[in-house]
């Protein structure tokens, strides 16, 4: 029964009846939204300032190369949050531009402290937040407006002085009668 509902509220939300899909959810209220892109970077730099770049790919309904500009917000501990500048360009030359904003909690150092260099993750954590289109050329200029939840995990190791990568998932619910 609740692959059913899932199934019939992804139809109905990607035929553009919102309201259909809506009574479609699941019994908790939650609507499963589809992965549109994952999106996979190494930090290139990170200085105290907190801003920083990151490059890496995208793959999924949008894939590519990607570029990030950081920027970290002063929040205490050990909550952090970041206003980022995403540029996504794809092979057909298209390109998108998301403000990326997200909240998300640093985790404590991990691994196994009895072993010599045995901690393995030094700084990081998962978040949680909002990709919005702020510009967009070519087959993605109806997207220019729109925002996409996205959920994500940075990790740096603790060996080193290395910067890390960062992975995250962007999603959708509904996608009107265009591709995304």
């Amino acid at each position: 029964m609740k692959k059913r509902r899932q199934m019939l509220a992804g139809l109905l939300g990607l035929a553009g009846f919102s309201k259909a899909a809506e009574a479609a959810r699941e019994d908790n209220g939650a609507l499963r939204a589809r992965v549109i892109f994952v999106q996979q970077d190494n930090v290139l730099s990170f200085p105290p300032t907190g801003d920083g770049v990151r490059v890496g790919t995208v793959t999924g309904a949008i894939s590519g190369t990607s570029i990030t500009n950081f920027q970290f917000l002063p929040v205490p501990p050990p909550e952090f949050r970041a206003d980022d500048l995403c540029a996504i360009s794809d092979v057909d030359g298209d390109q998108i531009l998301f403000r990326a904003q997200v909240v998300g909690r640093f985790l404590e150092p991990f691994g196994e402290p009895s072993r010599p260099s045995g901690i393995v993750f030094g700084l990081g954590g998962p978040f949680s937040g909002t990709y919005e289109v702020i510009r967009a050329t070519g087959k993605y200029g109806y997207l220019v407006g729109r925002k996409f939840p996205c959920k994500g995990l940075g990790s740096n190791p603790a060996k080193g002085n290395l910067l890390g990568t960062v992975y995250v998932e962007v999603y959708s619910d509904q996608f009107g009668n265009r591709p995304i």
